[in-house]
C-alpha cells in the first residue's frame, strides 16, 4: 500500500480494523476509557488509509501504543509538540483528580506525552467503533460489529477488573450497560465488585466546562481504593 493509496486489500484490512482494532494502551490497566468512536487530526485525510497501514504495520493488534501509533500516521502534535487533544485532556484532568495529582496544563501535557495509552501506562483508552468515523470512501458500515465489540469489552473488563472504566457519549448509553452489567446514569457513579464505573457526556459536547470533569474527578476519588501490588514474576 505504498503512498497510501486505496485498494481491495484496504478495504479488506479496513473490515478487519473495524473488528479488531480498539485503541490505546493494555487491558491490564487499571484506568479505562471507552468512547463511541475514534476522533481524527484537523490534517488528517477524510479516508482512513493512514491508520489502516499504522494498524498493519504495528501488528493489527488489539490495542496499540498511542505514541508509536500517531508517529505512524505523521501525526507529532499530541507527543513532540504536545499539544492537548481536546477529548483525551478532559479526560486526563478527570484522571488527575481523581488520583489527586496536580491537574495544570503542563502535566497534563507530559501525562499525554509519556503515558497516556501507552503499552507500559496504566491506561486502556479504547472505542465502540474501531475506525475513526470521517470516512467516506467505503461502504462498510461499522456499526454491524458493534455488538461483538461491546461482548469482547464486557468480557475484558470482567476478566482485568479495572479500578476505574470511564464512559463517554450519551448516545451510547445502552452500550454503556451491558459493558458495566449494571443500569448507569449520567453524571452518576456506580461501584460493582472492585470497579468504579462512571457515565459521562462526551468530553467536547457542547456547554461542557472542566469544572464538570474536576467535580466528577472529585467524587470520583470517595470510591477509590489502594490498587493491590503486583505479583512478582518467578524469574
Amino acid at each position: 500500500m505504498t503512498g497510501h493509496l486505496r485498494t481491495t486489500k484496504t478495504d479488506e484490512l479496513e473490515r478487519e480494523m473495524a473488528i479488531n482494532c480498539y485503541g490505546y494502551g493494555r487491558w491490564e490497566a487499571p484506568y479505562w476509557f471507552i468512547g463511541p468512536e475514534q476522533g481524527k487530526g484537523p490534517k488528517e485525510p477524510a479516508d482512513n488509509v493512514m491508520r489502516i497501514d499504522a494498524w498493519a504495520k504495528l501488528g493489527k493488534t488489539n490495542l496499540c501504543d498511542c505514541r508509536c501509533f500517531h508517529e505512524e500516521i505523521d501525526d507529532f502534535s499530541r507527543h513532540r509538540e504536545m499539544k492537548l487533544q481536546p477529548t483525551w485532556r478532559r479526560l486526563m484532568l478527570l484522571l488527575m483528580v481523581f488520583l489527586g495529582k496536580d491537574a495544570d496544563i503542563e502535566n497534563l501535557r507530559t501525562y499525554q506525552r509519556d503515558h497516556w495509552g501507552m503499552l507500559n501506562g496504566e491506561t486502556c483508552v479504547i472505542e465502540l467503533s474501531g475506525v475513526a468515523s470521517k470516512n467516506l470512501k467505503t461502504s462498510i458500515d461499522h456499526k454491524q460489529f458493534r455488538q461483538d465489540r461491546i461482548e469482547f469489552i464486557r468480557d475484558k473488563r470482567k476478566h482485568h477488573r479495572p479500578a476505574l472504566v470511564i464512559m463517554y457519549g450519551i448516545s451510547a448509553k445502552k452500550d454503556w450497560e451491558q459493558i458495566a452489567g449494571h443500569e448507569l446514569t449520567e453524571g452518576e457513579i456506580v461501584l460493582c465488585e472492585s470497579t468504579i464505573f462512571g457515565f459521562t457526556r462526551h468530553p467536547v459536547a457542547h456547554g461542557t466546562r472542566d469544572q464538570y470533569w474536576k467535580d466528577f474527578g472529585v467524587r470520583l476519588r470517595e470510591y477509590r481504593r489502594p490498587l493491590p501490588l503486583a505479583t512478582p514474576r518467578l524469574p
